[in-house]
């Protein structure tokens, strides 16, 4: 059974725009490898951080709905929580 769920993820503000999309890539690549998909993707802009996150201050915030089999959302954030782009991911349901 698939779930509707949000995930929003925090870059860092160096990251160029073409890294961004690769990033966005990849989760599509990584969702769709584990029988989800990726309905949308938005890009919420540079936001000020309530503290220090990897020595970084601010970040770029992404927000996509995705959707996925129940037992596919922890391997999901496994592979988020190790990729060196992320600087913090949420994922809750939808």
């Amino acid at each position: 059974m698939k779930k509707s769920y949000d995930l929003t993820i925090m870059v860092s503000p160096q990251v160029k725009d073409e890294a961004k999309d690769k990033l966005v890539e990849k989760l599509e690549k990584i969702v769709k490898a584990l029988d989800g998909s990726v309905k949308k993707t938005l890009e919420m802009g540079r936001k000020q951080l309530a503290y220090k996150i990897k020595g970084q201050s601010e970040a770029v915030f992404l927000n996509s709905v995705l959707e996925l089999p129940t037992q596919a959302v922890i391997q999901l954030d496994k592979k988020l929580t190790v990729d060196k782009e992320i600087l913090r991911h949420l994922l809750v349901t939808a």
